[in-house]
């Protein structure tokens, strides 16, 4: 897709509560605005060094202009300030748990302040992601401005713990869906589900969570694996963090029964206290062996990929969100030309009907679907998809579905 640049000056501003390392869907939309030639602006909090440096590593080479709306990296901030604002935020923890009373507090730390930031910049079109965004989002609304809303996830139907405010995350769902400028999601699944629960009719576009077609590795650049009478089976799960709830249980619960020798690969941040957990239970006595590699930067993590055959989406369906959304697992596991055994959500079968000789889905509570899954692809080589990926889900097709937005609206 060519996009030629806007005639004149537009100012856009991304809004977030993460660092952008760790929000792809935040920086490839800031890159498709710059590509037009509008000034970008990207206001987040900052609560990392670490995290800040990926941040930065990420941008280079853009003219985009990252700043927080909230500094907590110790050293960089006043520790009794710092103190305020964890315990306004414990404290608004509290008041949902013990009392059901919904404020911007149980959302994070200073949404007063990201609006503050956000409004003095005066752009033409704001752009919120993330439940914090949301609710400035729907202030910035009120206060006449332009406000568009990415649903990566179904945030009032995730992670339901009884310190979230899904009273208050419902509402400002609403609101977005009836007066943003226009809304995106992560799946059809999702859009036809928020404008069914919410019984609005304004069009949901699904933007999925694709990655750029010069990322993707040549299709001959490794080797399928072959099987032979010493080597194990080479099975990867990636997330960016590896914890409970994320279908690795139900797994190693298969892989009890899997009499196929499996080298199980898990990338990315162990949960504190989860890699213990792992030791206990994990099968060794089957003959399985287990490695641990820490997240690595986005842009190594596909020539990573590349290197297995069967990729692992194990979702759990714990919530109506996991059930609708497309991860970004899934979807980087096609496009390094894995194989990919699935969990049987809607957004995972939505992936599945344009990969169905690459995508197997499989019921985690059937731990015999997934040994079969497992010994199926044992068997069965690569497909080269590349062409059909990137049709649908690579970054530029979605590239082409906000560009006739922004046609649309500015």
């Amino acid at each position: 897709m060519k996009i030629d640049k806007v005639p004149y000056s537009k100012k856009v501003c991304l809004l977030s509560d993460h660092h952008i390392c760790m929000n792809p869907r935040l920086w490839k939309e800031a890159f498709f605005y710059e590509k037009l030639g509008f000034d970008v602006i990207i206001i987040t909090m900052w609560q990392s060094e670490q995290l800040l440096l990926k941040d930065k590593e990420i941008l280079k080479g853009h003219s985009i202009l990252y700043e927080p709306y909230l500094n907590l990296i110790v050293w960089q901030i006043n520790p009794l300030s710092r103190f305020f604002y964890r315990l306004r935020k414990r404290l608004g923890n509290e008041l949902q748990k013990h009392f059901n009373i919904g404020t911007g507090w149980a959302i994070s730390h200073a949404p007063e302040k990201m609006f503050k930031k956000a409004i003095t910049i005066n752009a033409d079109l704001y752009s919120a992601h993330l439940e914090c965004a949301f609710f400035v989002g729907r202030e910035l609304l009120k206060a006449g401005k332009k406000v568009s809303f990415d649903f990566e996830d179904w945030y009032s139907h995730d992670y339901l713990v009884p310190e979230r405010p899904v009273k208050l995350l419902e509402q400002i769902e609403k609101y977005a869906l009836e007066n943003g400028l226009f809304c995106t999601a992560a799946s059809s699944s999702m859009a036809n589900a928020l404008k069914n629960y919410y019984n609005v009719n304004n069009e949901i576009t699904v933007i999925y969570n694709g990655f750029p077609k010069d990322e993707a590795i040549n299709f001959n650049a490794y080797k399928s694996f072959e099987e032979n009478a010493i080597a194990p089976l080479k099975l990867l799960w990636f997330s960016r963090t590896i914890g409970p709830d994320r279908g690795i249980e139900f797994l190693l619960n298969a892989l009890k029964d899997c009499q196929l020798p499996i080298e199980l690969h898990l990338l990315g941040d162990m949960a504190k206290g989860y890699n213990q957990f792992l030791e206990n239970i994990f099968p060794y006595n089957k003959g399985h062996l287990l490695k641990i590699h820490a997240f690595m930067q986005h842009s190594k993590l596909l020539g990573f990929l590349a290197q297995f055959k069967i990729g692992l989406a194990i979702e759990e369906n714990v919530n109506d969100n996991k059930q609708l959304t497309i991860t970004n697992k899934i979807l980087q596991y096609l496009q390094a030309g894995l194989l990919v055994i699935a969990s049987n959500t809607k957004g995972q079968r939505e992936v599945a009907e344009y990969f169905s000789e690459s995508v197997k889905i499989v019921d985690l509570n059937d731990k015999q679907s997934i040994v079969n899954a497992i010994k199926l692809y044992s068997k069965k080589e690569k497909i080269n998809q590349q062409n059909q990926f990137e049709s649908i889900f690579s970054w530029e097709a979605q590239e082409e579905k906000l560009l006739k937005i922004i046609v649309q609206y500015l």
